[in-house]
């Protein structure tokens, strides 16, 4: 499973207009004092400003909205962790005004003397720079002051008032400020603790306590995948993997399981029929789930099922299931069919010509398999999407829009238009700041909310292992755009036996499959004869006149350098048997990106985070809780040491 859109997060863009605002009294303590921050409001300002940490490795940093530790008597502070690394850069930056509005807002300072805030170490000494920006200067050369000008030993760990004059800000221009950032400026690790960010016109006195925040109680985690089901079938009858699944679901409180179903093929390509196998092992599961006060939802799907071409492949299954119930007791039933259906991943996505068109036949195939299972009304029916399906910006609703039933919309609304509950995979592990994981869950949650459906929020908590993929050199998008649409392999997501992957360097599309473990003997022979077949389709090579491989392979390595899912850049050529002529292509490896899981951080991390999201997603109607990826790798998130 995977749901991945990297979040490029800046200061405050500035158009060509802007609206200088002079914030009115409704933010301010007092006449002399508007607080900009308290960390009391969410993941925003009260002017619609955001927050987020930025760090490029390997240093790294993370904020947490901590209900423990506040400097008034209620409320939040925002919780700073970092690390400055011998390279790269962290810290945070806070905006003002948000950077969506059209025409642009900035913030008038004239009328105030001072920048305060609240600070607390955690262990005391913990320095970092202060930096405010304008619409004239790049964040990186904004004037900034250090802590310690203020602080003489820095924070300590207890709250200290910080007031720092405008006028130390040299070179900003005071009636067009944007944003304030934190700059972690020394080696080593720092942790501490902000609070109610202000300008004020005199001296600053101690801010007025904030108004109680609404209590929430957080529920338990409503639902977890398995993959691996197999693992909990037991064939001398003794199960301990199923009960120690059993045990560890009641712990973690879970209410419904997406349990992953195997198929025996029966049927033909024209008319694909498939039947469950291990029947009986999963009507035995199912009866003992059932009496654990869990439902039970069949877990399957394959990209190629989006296709229209494969419809038939995906009801199918769906019968498959059904079938299954009708012959099972009630208590060894499947309460409702779960789609894992990912159509980012086919081949022809890559072309933004067919994009729309693909995801059209995604929803499509949902309505089918709704109309199918209608007759059985207390069967379920969902489906797992990345949340990027619900974008929020003008340009992301622009991309995502299809016309579906008369309606032109975001492919993720029709969806919510379609079924009752949606499982939005919003693959983060910081759940505050405008990049976390409660942001991106907004627009799902919004929308649903004006339709009275559900939401569920997944969270990744599992490791995919790099993987390294060879790339055919490949085509001008135009050219590409031809070939795939008179192709087959516009809805596939292998080839032969390896795996497709697609990459766009801004001008080119390279086709490539990913290596497999061992690549020796006969498996490389196999493998390489897969790629000089790809590349006669859709390689540079396939007309060498017209399309020069090394400008390409130059093109590929500078996008290549600047994405950080991809590392390392080998070209390599190979020899078509038949022809003789050369293939050039080149090598990299794929990686999770870490801000995208939990893995590896411990389960007091994971508690804390989805503790926050729990408390701020809580409060839109439409949240029905917080799916799990998945019972393996969760387990051992509590397991690790």
């Amino acid at each position: 499973m995977t749901a991945r859109k990297r979040l490029a997060c800046s200061g405050l863009g500035i158009a060509a207009v802007t609206l200088v605002v002079h914030v009115p009294a409704r933010c301010q303590e007092s006449a002399k004092t508007l607080t900009i921050w308290t960390f009391d409001d969410g993941l925003t300002n009260s002017l619609g400003g955001e927050y987020n940490a930025y760090s490029k490795s390997p240093s790294w940093a993370r904020t947490y909205l901590d209900p423990t530790v506040h400097h008034s008597a209620t409320g939040h502070s925002l919780r700073v962790t970092a690390h400055r690394g011998p390279e790269g850069f962290s810290g945070v930056w806070l905006e003002i005004f948000p950077k969506s509005l059209e025409p642009p807002q900035v913030f008038d300072a004239t009328p105030y003397r001072y920048l305060s805030f609240w600070v607390k170490g955690e262990r005391g000494g913990e320095d970092f720079d202060i930096a405010l920006a304008d619409t004239n200067l790049r964040e990186e050369r904004a004037p900034k002051r250090p802590l310690s000008s203020y602080l003489a030993s820095g924070a300590s760990t207890g709250w200290q008032d910080v007031a720092i004059p405008l006028s130390d800000f040299r070179g900003l221009n005071f009636h067009r400020v944007t944003q304030m950032t934190i700059q972690i400026s020394t080696p080593g690790d720092e942790r501490f603790y902000l609070d109610d960010v202000a300008f004020n016109a005199e001296s600053p006195l101690p801010p007025s306590s904030p108004p109680p925040a609404a209590d929430v109680v957080p529920s338990g985690h409503h639902a977890v995948w398995v993959w691996n089901t197999k693992d909990l079938f037991d064939p001398a009858g003794g199960a301990p993997a199923a009960d120690q699944f059993f045990k560890f679901a009641k712990s973690q409180e879970f209410q419904e399981v997406y349990l992953s179903i195997g198929l025996d093929a029966l049927g033909t390509t024209s008319a694909p029929s498939y039947a469950m196998n291990h029947v009986d092992e999963y009507r035995k599961f199912l009866a003992r789930a059932h009496a654990a006060g869990l439902e039970v939802n069949a877990l399957s799907g394959t990209p190629e099922w989006a296709a229209r071409d494969f419809h038939t492949n995906a009801l199918a299954a769906v019968e498959a299931v059904l079938a299954f119930n009708r012959a099972a007791p009630v208590e060894s039933r499947f309460d409702g069919l779960h789609f894992d259906v990912e159509p980012y991943l086919l081949v022809g996505y890559a072309d933004p010509l067919f994009r729309k068109e693909i995801l059209t036949e995604y929803l499509e195939l949902v309505a089918k398999v709704l109309e199918k299972v209608k007759a059985e009304p207390e069967f379920r029916f969902g489906c797992d999407v990345p949340a990027w399906f619900y974008p929020s910006s003008a340009a992301e609703r622009a991309a995502m829009t299809v016309s579906f039933r008369g309606a032109e919309k975001p492919v993720g609304e029709h969806l919510t238009d379609l079924v009752d509950t949606v499982n939005i995979m919003d693959y983060r592990n910081e759940a505050d700041g405008a990049g976390g994981l409660v942001m991106a869950s907004m627009p799902a949650l919004n929308y649903a909310s004006t339709q009275h459906k559900k939401i569920l929020v997944g969270l990744e908590t599992s490791h995919e292992a790099d993987h390294t993929v060879y790339f055919v050199c490949g085509l001008p998008l135009t050219e590409f755009h031809a070939r795939i649409e008179k192709s087959p392999l516009r809805n596939q997501f292998y080839f032969g036996d390896f795996r497709l992957a697609t990459f766009s360097d801004g001008t080119n599309i390279h086709l490539g499959l990913r290596a497999p473990d061992s690549l020796e003997g006969a498996e490389r022979a196999a493998f390489e004869k897969a790629l000089v077949a790809l590349a006669k389709e859709f390689g540079a090579s396939s007309d060498p006149t017209r399309f020069h491989a090394q400008a390409m392979l130059g093109q590929a390595r500078s996008a290549i350098s600047s994405d950080a899912e991809w590392r390392g850049f080998e070209p390599f050529d190979l020899t078509d048997p038949e022809t003789r002529q050369s293939v050039a292509g080149f090598k990299s490896v794929h990686q999770m990106l870490p801000e995208e899981t939990f893995y590896g951080l411990g389960r007091s991390v994971f508690d804390e985070e989805t503790r926050s999201a729990l408390e701020w997603l809580g409060r839109y109607p439409s949240f029905a809780g917080l799916a799990i990826h998945y019972y393996d790798s969760f387990r051992e998130l509590g397991e690790a040491k």
